[in-house]
């Protein structure tokens, strides 16, 4: 941990990705306020121990560093695993207007139980624009919320009931979403339809 007080926000990801290139295993930089009332900027970096020395000299030698604070913690880690979801954007009348597959992380507990499901950024990001391409209106955030869904679903146990709500809730039920998410082939991992 190091704070800096003499940099710009314009630097902050510049360092960001310079730390991740010398070995870095995460970089996390909070906005905070020192003495005077003047913005410091709090660096955590989460590095092993060999790489300390070329992580701590480098913000020395951007930022003027004096020094930095080294904060021994232990990592309760949980493993994933990879998986392929086949997904297929189709419109009202079934046809399909974009048609691929997504990696989706399993992150699985210690009693080998998947506890979560979650897209990676950058294959998201990729995926937002093709479905923009193809004619789509739907946000990267709501494909996010349509993809770990379905492999939720498909990874553990549950449904999800939204018509019995109680008293008012039901009074005008929402439409049905025209996009729909499918599994298309069978030879690959699928999440349920």
């Amino acid at each position: 941990m190091t704070n800096v007080d003499n940099i710009t926000c314009d630097q902050v990801p510049y360092l960001i990705e310079e730390l991740m290139k010398l070995g870095a295993k995460n970089v996390h930089v909070v906005p905070a306020l020192t003495k005077k009332g003047r913005p410091e900027y709090i660096f955590l970096i989460d590095s092993e121990k060999d790489t300390l020395d070329s992580l701590a000299e480098f913000m020395a030698l951007e930022t003027g560093a004096l020094g930095v604070r080294l904060l021994k913690t232990e990592h309760y880690p949980f493993d994933y695993e990879l998986r392929k979801l086949c997904l297929s954007f189709r419109d009202e009348n079934d046809l399909p207007l974009w048609e691929g597959e997504i990696d989706i992380k399993i992150v699985i507990g210690k009693e080998q139980k998947p506890l979560s499901a979650r897209v990676e950024y950058e294959e998201l990001k990729e995926l937002a624009s093709r479905v923009r391409e193809a004619g789509l209106k739907l946000s990267m955030y709501e494909i996010k919320e349509l993809i770990e869904e379905r492999a939720l679903k498909g990874i553990k146990d549950f449904t999800v009931n939204f018509n019995d709500c109680g008293p008012g809730l039901d009074i005008e039920p929402l439409s049905p979403v025209s996009k729909k998410l499918y599994c298309k082939d069978k030879t690959k991992t699928c999440f349920g339809n």
